[in-house]
C-alpha cells in the first residue's frame, strides 16, 4: 500500500498548490485523478514519485509511506525502484539517442542482468506496440511515438507503482486502446497504477476509482449530469482563396521517409482537422507548411509564392504555429512579455497590441498571472499562452499541433473560440488532433494521413464513414471528455 498523509505543498511559500491531501493506493489498483488545468495534478505526481522535494524545491509537508515505511529519507533512485513516473512532457524524460538504449536505461542503472535487459527491451516495446521503433533515433520520433517509448522505459524497470501524467495525450486511438490493455495487465500483475488525465473516456471503464483535485484538495469524482463539451458549433464556411498549399512534397529524416508526394490546399475560412496514427507525418507536414523545414522534393506555397522565398518576418505576419510541446515556444521571463513577444517582433505599436493582449489573457484565464514566469505554469496553461501569444496580431493562418493536450473544459472553450473567430474573419486553421468529437462538430474538413501520405480528404462525415468501411473504426470511436 502506498499512503499519502496530510500532504501540502507550495512552490513559493505563498500560493498553496496542495493542502492536506490524503490518498491510499493499493497494489493491483488503477486510480485515475482528474481536475482543472493548474489544479496541482502534476505536482501531486511529482510528490508521490519523490521529485518533490528532492529535485524540485518548495515548501513541503506531510508523510509518504510504502508498505508502512516512511520514504522521506530515501533518494529518488531508491524511491524509483518502487515508484516510477511517466512524465507529461516525454521530451523531458528521454535521456538517450536510440530507442533501444532508452528502454534499457533504467534496468541498466538498477544492475539488471544483460540477458534480462535485452528481454525487457523486446517485451516492453512489443507491449506498447513499438517494436518497429527499436533501432530509431529518439529525436526523430513523433510526439505519440515518444510517449510510447517513455511508457516502455518505465515498464522495463518493473516498479511496484506507476504514475502516468496525461499518458493518452499524444496517443492515437489505437495507442489509447493499447494503453488500456497495458494498464489492465499491470493491475493483473499486482502493480498499483495512478493516471493523471483529462480524457476520462479513455480510462473510466478500467479505473477502480476516479478522484478529482480542485481548490488544493482531493475528493471522489462524480460524473456530470449533462455533457460539458463546449457548445460551439461548426461555423458556416464561405471558402475564399487558397492561402497555403503543398505540391508533391516529400521529406525524410535520414533514411526514414516521413512524407511522400503530399499535395494539400488550405483556403480562407476553413478549419481543418489533420488526423492519423502516431508517426504518420502530421507534425512534419505542419513544420513544412510553416516554413520550418525544407522539403527534399516538391514546393510549399504561401498564397501563390514559394514559402522559402519569403522573408521570415513576413511569414510571421501571415502565419502562426502552435507547437506540440509548449516549452519549445516560450522565450520570455513573464507571461505578459511572452504574450507580447510576436507583436514586438513585428513592430506593432503597444497601444494597438496591448489591448488585444489583455483581452486574450483574460479569455485564456491567465490575466492574474501576468508577472509569473511562464515556465512555472502548468502544461495546459503554457499551451493556452502559446495560443494566445500567436493570436495577438490576428494572423491569416494558424497551424495548431495537438492544442487540446492538457486542456480542461475552459481551455478547450478558449481554443475553440480562437478557431471560430478566425474562421468568421476569413482566416484559415489547420489542427493536428486525435479528437474525433472536435473534428466532427467543429471542423468543415478532415485530412487523414497514413504512412506519410494523405489517405482521405473531405467533409468529416464522409471521411469517418470511409474509415469505418476500411476497418479503421478506432479512429472514429474515441473523443475527448
Amino acid at each position: 500500500m502506498f499512503e499519502v498523509q496530510n500532504l501540502s505543498f507550495s512552490y513559493d511559500g505563498i500560493t498553496q498548490v496542495l493542502r492536506s491531501v490524503n490518498l491510499q493506493i493499493a497494489r493491483g489498483e488503477i486510480v485515475t485523478i482528474t481536475g482543472p488545468t493548474g489544479s496541482g495534478k502534476s505536482t501531486l505526481a511529482k510528490c508521490i514519485s519523490g521529485f518533490i522535494p528532492r529535485s524540485i524545491k518548495g515548501h513541503f509537508s506531510g508523510t509518504l509511506l510504502i508498505d508502512g515505511t516512511d520514504i522521506s529519507g530515501l533518494s529518488i533512485a531508491e524511491i524509483s525502484k518502487r515508484v516510477s513516473l511517466v512524465q507529461q512532457d516525454s521530451d523531458s524524460q528521454i535521456c538517450t539517442l536510440r530507442v533501444a538504449d532508452e528502454v534499457a536505461f533504467g534496468p541498466e542503472n538498477y544492475g539488471f542482468e544483460l540477458e534480462s535487459i535485452r528481454n525487457l527491451v523486446d517485451s516492453t516495446l512489443a507491449e506498447v506496440g513499438s517494436s518497429h521503433l527499436r533501432p530509431r533515433p529518439t529525436y526523430a520520433l513523433s510526439g505519440g511515438e515518444k510517449q510510447r517509448v517513455a511508457i516502455a522505459s518505465i515498464l522495463s524497470c518493473q516498479p511496484d507503482y506507476i504514475i502516468l501524467d496525461e499518458p493518452s495525450s499524444s496517443l492515437d486511438p489505437k495507442g489509447i486502446l493499447s494503453l488500456q490493455s497495458i494498464l489492465s495487465g499491470l493491475k493483473a500483475r499486482n502493480v498499483g497504477v495512478v493516471c493523471i488525465e483529462h480524457n476520462l473516456n479513455a480510462f473510466r471503464q478500467i479505473s477502480d476509482r476516479i478522484l478529482v483535485i480542485s481548490n488544493e484538495t482531493i475528493s471522489t469524482w462524480h460524473p456530470p449530469e449533462i455533457s460539458q463539451e463546449p457548445n460551439l458549433q461548426r461555423p458556416p464556411v464561405q471558402l475564399g482563396d487558397r492561402v497555403l498549399s503543398t505540391k508533391n512534397v516529400s521529406f525524410s529524416y535520414g533514411t526514414n521517409r516521413v512524407l511522400q508526394d503530399v499535395s494539400l490546399a488550405i483556403h480562407e475560412g476553413e478549419i481543418i482537422a489533420l488526423m492519423g496514427a502516431n508517426g504518420s507525418g502530421k507534425t512534419t507536414l505542419v513544420q513544412l507548411l510553416g516554413g520550418l523545414l525544407t522539403p527534399q522534393t516538391g514546393t510549399v506555397y504561401l498564397g501563390e509564392t514559394p514559402i522559402h522565398g519569403i522573408d521570415r518576418k513576413q511569414i510571421t505576419r501571415t502565419l502562426s504555429i502552435v507547437f506540440q510541446n509548449p516549452n519549445h515556444q516560450i522565450f520570455e521571463r513573464t507571461v505578459w512579455r511572452e504574450q507580447n513577444l510576436t507583436a514586438d517582433i513585428l513592430g506593432i505599436p503597444d497601444a494597438e497590441s496591448h489591448q488585444r493582449a489583455t483581452e486574450l489573457l483574460e479569455l485564456a484565464g491567465l490575466a492574474t498571472m501576468r508577472e509569473r514566469n511562464p515556465f512555472t505554469l502548468s502544461h495546459g496553461q503554457k499551451r493556452r499562452l502559446n495560443v494566445s501569444s500567436v493570436s495577438v496580431h490576428s494572423p491569416d493562418i494558424i497551424l495548431f499541433d495537438e492544442p487540446f493536450i492538457g486542456q480542461d473544459l475552459d481551455g478547450r472553450r478558449f481554443i475553440m473560440r480562437i478557431l471560430a473567430e478566425a474562421a468568421q474573419a476569413g482566416g484559415a486553421s489547420l489542427v493536428v488532433t486525435h479528437d474525433t468529437d472536435f473534428a466532427k462538430n467543429h471542423c468543415n474538413r478532415v485530412v487523414f494521413m497514413e504512412n506519410g501520405s494523405i489517405l482521405l480528404d473531405g467533409p468529416p462525415e464522409i471521411v469517418f464513414q470511409r474509415l469505418i468501411e476500411t476497418n479503421r473504426e478506432e479512429f472514429v470511436s474515441l473523443g475527448a471528455e
